[in-house]
């Protein structure tokens, strides 16, 4: 506990100040009564030290997190009260905002009409070549080598001559006999060539052949053994009852299936591989087309796309926080924000929110936090990971085991004694800690196992030595005995040279007097020893006093003289505070 470090350091300064020659003032110009000398030894012992720092505090849960609004807007649910215990992704509040909302809308189409555009170039580069989507006659469009083209440019077109097709008339009578899939012989005018196609379909309305008769349209197709071309012209002949019929007039055998071919990319024609009137399979390439700045507008896309695609998220992410969750398990309550008063009840449905609008807080009690109060002369010896133990007022004879998380760099002073946080943590397993619950924790150190030690009111520090009084086996006492110390507690301190066990060391004097010191007198040396100085004097002056002593010399700059008579303890007289 501090009171008990307090205590120990104090007690050590009392014999620091002591071994430096230091008076204690009684009353001045007035001589106090001889103290009693009554000689008190101890004896080295071997046993075990646990140096450790202690304090005491009030249990805190080292995980809080404060419910705020995320975003100016509306209330659309709340799922709370004011103590409410809740599980992780629990929705809390619900929030809404047709600006935000529409911002997001907005976002995602400027993204995909960036990757449409970026789909586009793309597609534009793997077309830098045209070719023959079928099988066929090839004719040029009106284009030559160099010239520039975009994406609706035509290229060519392609005929597929494998299959030709007809429309020719026949009268009313004979048509109505006809059926779909009848042959009909074709003649080719100007050269003595039939060929025999089929009736595909049959016009359902007659129409006029100008001079008085009715005709219907039979569409008729004729496959085609590279005799035939589109454009020539042919006339049909069905047999009706064995006798037969020609067609009412003649008509240009059409390719039966045609294929505009686009550029498709914009940029120059560099090759023409083909020439008119050839014929071409599917998949020659018809044109190679060059671009030099394609390249470019497709990486300048796709920067813009994926910047675009962060505008997305962000915006993603505010509709997102509309909906606040709980962080972790724990407990809802808006007593974390403000305790008087239920400010959730100030809050209804379809109510305006300002970003950073508290509802309250949500506390984990899976894991609570001590935050002690630690000495500054303890602190070097603090390290965030050290193991501690926590002991509960309320649960006595239990131990909650810790650690240390935090050690704070900013201390605050109180009566010339500063003090840090450190904060310890602890499982909660069973839930018994709660909020507020006092606590003392105890931070270990260094824990020694069989090593000698005598208690702290032994040792004395003199001239930058540490030193003890050994009382011989003769009854004579070695004064100023230079030993060397390891770690201490509160009630001992390990020497690692100069003793043995069984050895007797005499405890002096004015050491057990300052268990008689007001808590005014050992704060105010506290503080003068803290300071290097501050109150207590120079070296002894004129000789007189009480034990040894002198009475005082005048003060160095910073206090008066002490003058009169003084009380030495093992030193010269003092006079007035230094500074």
């Amino acid at each position: 506990m501090k009171w008990i470090r307090s205590k120990w350091f104090i007690g050590l300064i009392v014999v620091c100040v002591c071994a430096g020659g230091t008076y204690l003032y009684v009353t001045k110009g007035k001589k106090t009564k001889t103290a009693e000398t009554k000689e008190v030894t101890v004896e080295v012992r071997k046993g075990n030290i646990r140096s450790s720092v202690s304090g005491t505090a009030q249990f805190e849960p080292k995980d809080t997190q404060t419910i705020t609004a995320t975003e100016n807007a509306n209330i659309k649910a709340i799922h709370l009260t004011r103590n409410q215990a809740v599980k992780a992704g629990d929705v809390l509040i619900e929030l809404t905002s047709t600006q935000i909302e529409n911002d997001l809308e907005d976002a995602k189409l400027t993204y995909e009409q960036l990757q449409k555009d970026l789909d586009s170039l793309q597609q534009q580069k793997g077309l830098m070549g045209v070719t023959a989507p079928i099988s066929g006659k090839l004719t040029y469009a009106n284009i030559d080598l160099g010239s520039t083209i975009n994406k609706s440019t035509k290229i060519a077109t392609i005929g597929d001559d494998s299959t030709l097709t007809v429309t020719l008339p026949f009268y009313v009578e004979t048509a109505s006999q006809l059926h779909k899939g009848d042959p009909v012989d074709l003649t080719v005018d100007g050269f003595l060539i039939t060929k025999t196609g089929t009736i595909q379909a049959i016009a359902s309305n007659p129409k006029t052949d100008g001079k008085g008769g009715k005709v219907v349209d039979v569409d008729i197709t004729v496959k085609n053994d590279n005799s035939l071309d589109a454009g020539q012209n042919v006339q049909g002949s069905v047999v009706i009852g064995g006798q037969s019929v020609d067609s009412t007039a003649k008509a240009a055998l059409q390719y039966a299936k045609v294929s505009t071919v686009l550029a498709g990319t914009t940029g120059n024609i560099s090759t023409l591989p083909f020439k008119t009137g050839n014929t071409v399979k599917q998949g020659d390439m018809l044109a190679t087309i060059v671009n030099d700045t394609l390249d470019d507008d497709i990486l300048t896309k796709q920067k813009a796309l994926e910047r675009q695609q962060l505008a997305v998220q962000a915006a993603q992410d505010k509709v997102d926080a509309l909906k606040i969750t709980a962080p972790f398990d724990g407990v809802f309550s808006t007593d974390f924000v403000n305790k008087r008063n239920d400010i959730l009840s100030a809050f209804r449905v379809g109510s305006k929110v300002t970003s950073g609008t508290q509802f309250g807080a949500v506390a984990s009690f899976a894991k609570m936090q001590l935050p002690v109060q630690v000495d500054e002369l303890d602190l070097p010896n603090i390290k965030v990971g050290m193991k501690a133990e926590i002991k509960v007022d309320s649960f006595p004879g239990r131990v909650f085991p810790a650690e240390v998380t935090q050690v704070s760099s900013v201390g605050t002073t109180t009566n010339g004694v500063t003090f840090y946080d450190v904060v310890l943590a602890t499982e909660n397993k069973d839930n018994v800690l709660k909020i507020g619950m006092t606590a003392t924790g105890e931070i270990l150190v260094q824990d020694k196992k069989d090593v000698l030690y005598i208690p702290p009111e032994a040792l004395q520090l003199q001239r930058g030595k540490r030193v003890v009084s050994v009382k011989k086996e003769d009854g004579t006492v070695e004064t100023e005995h230079e030993v060397k110390i390891g770690i201490r507690s509160a009630t001992q301190i390990e020497i690692t040279e100069g003793l043995q066990a069984g050895d007797k060391v005499v405890v002096p004097q004015a050491v057990r007097r300052q268990q008689n010191l007001s808590q005014d007198e050992i704060n105010r040396l506290r503080q003068q020893f803290q300071q290097n100085g501050g109150g207590a004097g120079g070296f002894g002056g004129a000789g007189g006093g009480n034990f040894q002593g002198g009475a005082g010399g005048a003060g160095g700059a910073g206090g008066a003289g002490g003058g009169g008579n003084a009380v030495r303890i093992n030193g010269g007289g003092g006079g007035g505070g230094g500074r």
